[in-house]
């Protein structure tokens, strides 16, 4: 059995196990996605949530008043980031500043993927939203978003696990790069789809864990069209574990899936960099 494979393994049995210690989702992100999920949610509810964590407060007011929902006045509490930008959009500020903290290690390496995931992360959740608005499907935006933020935690899960045996000293002496590549994309759609559903996540956000790299899927599933688009479009641009600068984004299933023209594809790609260029403000 080659190291690659046996790493592999061993982190999979490791799972299996029931010993490692999972990620848990931040309550207050939970909170917030079962208020809105609600028929009639209630703002001040939400508002409350947030208010009564100073550091969130805080990383959400710094998002909303980022770039990425630039406007002509500054956001300077919670109830207006609300009252401007929405308790969609809010929520998934929430989501994004409270999950960003599952993304450290106290090993060099390994943190350093880290930032590497979560950049791309972000950068899928905030592209989908993007190609959301572009198709008009506002009604989707919060899903999207979300859905492309968590569709990788598979990744997370792999490199949490490689953390907890390097700890221990179980496994290889060294993790390399190598390595751990090799187990996440051999591991993460089924790793991704287990802690979504741990997470107790409904069923569309599982799926997307686990599809967004089949050769074959359902090119109804708009949701899943958006993440697969995104997530070959950030790899292009170089904002993801590994670079592809050949992938043709007109030429994709996604693309045609989504009906999306040359032009709104090259305004697009122009949104990613953009993205790129303006991420230090928030990660």
């Amino acid at each position: 059995m080659s190291e690659q494979k046996s790493f592999t393994e061993l982190i999979k049995n490791y799972v299996n196990s029931g010993k490692v210690v999972l990620p848990v989702f931040n309550t207050i992100a939970l909170k917030i996605q079962n208020e809105i999920a609600k028929e009639d949610p209630d703002i001040n509810r939400i508002e409350k949530f947030i208010i009564n964590e100073q550091a969130i407060t805080a990383e959400v007011l710094k998002f909303a008043n980022s770039s990425f929902y630039s406007g002509l006045q500054q956001i300077s509490s919670v109830k207006n980031a609300i009252t401007r930008l929405g308790i969609n959009e809010v929520s998934n500020i929430v989501t994004l500043v409270t999950h960003k903290n599952q993304f450290h290690s106290k090993n060099t390496l390994l943190n350093n993927i880290m930032v590497k995931l979560w950049r791309h992360s972000v950068g899928c959740a905030i592209g989908s939203h993007f190609i959301a608005k572009t198709c008009g499907l506002h009604q989707i935006k919060h899903e999207v978003f979300f859905a492309a933020l968590l569709h990788d935690v598979g990744k997370l899960l792999v490199l949490k696990v490689a953390d907890d045996l390097n700890t221990k000293k179980i496994g290889p002496l060294g993790i390399s790069n190598s390595l751990l590549s090799e187990a996440m994309v051999t591991l993460h759609s089924d790793f991704g789809f287990f802690l979504m559903k741990h997470w107790n996540f409904p069923e569309k956000y599982c799926e997307i864990a686990k599809q967004h790299h089949d050769e074959e899927w359902n090119q109804k599933n708009i949701l899943l069209a958006i993440v697969r688009l995104t997530n070959k479009a950030c790899n292009k641009m170089g904002n993801g574990l590994e670079t592809d600068k050949s992938i043709k984004l007109f030429a994709t299933e996604e693309s045609k899936a989504l009906n999306l023209s040359d032009i709104e594809l090259a305004n697009f790609e122009i949104y990613l960099e953009d993205i790129n260029l303006g991420m230090n403000q928030v990660v």
